[in-house]
């Protein structure tokens, strides 16, 4: 996926190398982590099939902020002043950003 180019609808190229590069950081320093505690790809990079990235309700974990995790557990991701939770009852799955437009 090129680093200035969005990949989906409701991102801007800034905004995209942005989440692009913390998704980058999140795999260096927490992937083997992640993938041990069970999270999946859409939990981490879903963004809605059609819309992308405007139905945040489908987004996974890095396709919100961009910004730098601070730790991972079983059931959430902490970044610098918020927190993702995995499990919230209802939370519709996206497909992986790679995906759209395939």
């Amino acid at each position: 996926m090129k680093p200035t180019t969005a990949p989906c609808p409701g991102l801007t190229g800034p905004r995209w190398e942005k989440m692009r590069e913390g998704a980058i950081a999140f795999l260096d320093e927490f992937g083997e982590e992640a993938a041990a505690l069970g999270w999946t790809t859409a939990e981490l990079f879903g963004v809605h099939p059609t819309a992308g990235f405007i139905r945040v309700d489908h987004c996974g974990a890095l396709m919100i902020s961009g910004e730098r995790v601070r730790a991972i557990e079983s059931d959430r991701i902490r970044f610098g002043m918020t927190t993702y939770y995995r499990s919230l009852p209802g939370r519709p799955v996206g497909m992986p950003v790679w995906e759209i437009g395939r």
